[in-house]
This record gives structure tokens, C-alpha cells and sequence, in this order.
């Protein structure tokens, strides 16, 4: 009787407990599963089933710790929904692993985390935010910046409409680290970004800027990029792209091109389009097409990529 009474009294204990945690902080677990039978642009014929915007799992949080400061923590695992298998064999918190503190003063973290640059100006740039086969991924980023970077600090700032990031990361054996700033306007009409990137220890960089207006059923946005890569050849990027509501879904269009004006050589044209719709707040049905005029492409790659998928975020 006295261990039932016992035992009754530490469950007890540990739900109290429980509680209370819950009180002080808030962890919040979600994901996405999005699979499609595609038909990759670079790549020999061959419709398959592969992942469409990198399905995840993701547990990120926040622990109140007093006087309006907190502890923040996000981490990412990246996988391949059509097998199961880890999508970087390297890293298993592939999308990001970070923790910090965020207060009035705004938000410094520490681990792997993307880019202010990208965050900011290069994947908004993008209708379909650098996924599917019709991501424009290769001209945002000019082929010079990279999405994210490990071992980096991190700083960000939000007031109002206005955001703010830098990032700094450790060096790869150089004297140089590399880094990243960026800066953002949102309301509900525009959208505003800069970003500027230094990818290595060397004098590589890449600058970008964006917009786009909202004129109510369509969306009307622009991008520029220029800079130069390790090889101190000078790569110009541009796009335009538009959204317009149809048929209660989402229609996206983008054309736009990377050029090498070293060697005066078009490294990437791209013109990409595309319809996705909403079965629910987290369910999403979509087709894609995109055509390519890349540098080098091998006579047996496909130089038109298409997809039709399902996407459901949790």
C-alpha cells in the first residue's frame, strides 16, 4: 500500500512538473512530407518519385527567462520522403541547428542556420522560394552563394515591417571568415530585400536585391544580382516573376537568366511555371514546368524538367 501511495505521489510530482515547464517554455514540433513524380532538368530521362521542397521534421522553442529575455533553440533533420533515407549523409540536423538568446535587443544565435542574404532577398526572390524542379535557385544565387552556413553567429532584428540579419562563420583555413548581411521591408503591398554575401575566405562576394507589389489578385516581383565568384570572374543575374490567383489556386511564372559578363558566356536561362492549390491550410496539390538553357549540359540531360506532387505540412 505504502509503494502504491509512493509511487502515486512521484507521478504526481513529475506532472506538476511538467506543468510547470510548460508554463516557463513552448515547444512547438512540426514537419512536411512533399513528394512528386518528376522529371529533373540536368538529368538523363527518367520520371521518378523524389522529394519536392525537402520534406523535414523540426522541433524549435522558446524558455521564458525573466525580464523579457528568453532561450531559443531550432533544430532541423532533412530527409528523403521517397525512401526514408537521410537526405545528407554528413549532417542529420541538415535545415538547421541552433540556439541563443533573443530580448528587445533582438535575436543572437549560434550553429547552422541560413543566411541573412538568402533569408532576406534570395529565396523570397524565388516563387517557388529555391523547390521543386522549378526552382530558380542556380540565378538567385548567381552561383556564389550558398544557402546556409555551420558553425556561424548570428544576429537578427525585427521591428515592425523592417528586418535585419548578419551572420559571420568560421573561416575554412583562411584569413578571411565568411559572412552575410541582410535587410527586408514587408507590409501587406510590399516586399523589399537586400542582401550581400561573402561565401568564403576569399574576395568572392554576391549582392542581390528584390521586390514585389501586391496589386491585389496578382503579384508582380523583380530581382538583381551581381558579384563575382573564387575564380574573380564577374557572374549578373536577373528575373522577373509574377503569382495571380486562379481558380482559387496559385499560378506562378518566372523568367530570368545568369550571366558570366567575364567571359560573356549565359551560364543559366530559365523560364519556369507552374500552378499550385490549396485542399486545405496544410495540404497542397501542385504541377510544375521549367525549361533551361545551361552551360555545358551534356547531350543526354534533359533540358525541360516537369512535376506533379503533394505537399503536407504538420
Amino acid at each position: 500500500m505504502k509503494q502504491h501511495t509512493l509511487a502515486l505521489a512521484v507521478l504526481a510530482l513529475a506532472a506538476t512538473a511538467a506543468v510547470s515547464a510548460q508554463a516557463q517554455s513552448n515547444v512547438t514540433v512540426y514537419g512536411r512530407v512533399d513528394l512528386s513524380i518528376a522529371q529533373q532538368v540536368d538529368a538523363v530521362k527518367n520520371l521518378e518519385v523524389r522529394n519536392g521542397s525537402g520534406s523535414r521534421l523540426g522541433f524549435r522553442g522558446t524558455e521564458d527567462l525573466g525580464s523579457g529575455l528568453n532561450a531559443v533553440f531550432h533544430i532541423e533533420h532533412r530527409f528523403n520522403a521517397q525512401d526514408g533515407s537521410v537526405a545528407n549523409t554528413s549532417r542529420f540536423w541538415e535545415g538547421k541547428a541552433i540556439v541563443g538568446l533573443q530580448g528587445a535587443f533582438g535575436r543572437v544565435t549560434l550553429g547552422r542556420e541560413e543566411n541573412p542574404a538568402y533569408t532576406f532577398s534570395q529565396g523570397p526572390a524565388d516563387p517557388w522560394g529555391t523547390d521543386t524542379v522549378a526552382s530558380n535557385g542556380s540565378i538567385v544565387a548567381g552561383r556564389i552563394g550558398s544557402t546556409r552556413y555551420s558553425n556561424s553567429v548570428n544576429y537578427r532584428y525585427d521591428m515592425g515591417a523592417f528586418s535585419v540579419g548578419a551572420q559571420m562563420a568560421e573561416s575554412n583555413g583562411g584569413e578571411k571568415r565568411p559572412f552575410s548581411l541582410g535587410a527586408a521591408y514587408k507590409d501587406k503591398t510590399l516586399v523589399l530585400g537586400l542582401g550581400y554575401e561573402n561565401p568564403t575566405d576569399k574576395d568572392d562576394n554576391w549582392t542581390t536585391v528584390n521586390g514585389e507589389y501586391n496589386f491585389g489578385m496578382f503579384k508582380a516581383g523583380a530581382f538583381f544580382g551581381t558579384g563575382k565568384n573564387t575564380s574573380a570572374q564577374k557572374h549578373q543575374a536577373w528575373m522577373l516573376s509574377g503569382k495571380a490567383m486562379i481558380g482559387g489556386g496559385e499560378a506562378r511564372l518566372s523568367y530570368g537568366q545568369l550571366k558570366n559578363t567575364t567571359t560573356n558566356v549565359v551560364a543559366d536561362k530559365q523560364l519556369s511555371l507552374g500552378y499550385h492549390y490549396a485542399l486545405s491550410k496544410r495540404t497542397t496539390v501542385y504541377a510544375d514546368l521549367t525549361t533551361e538553357k545551361r552551360d555545358a549540359i551534356p547531350s543526354d540531360r534533359q533540358k525541360t524538367g516537369y512535376d506533379v506532387g503533394i505537399k503536407h505540412n504538420f
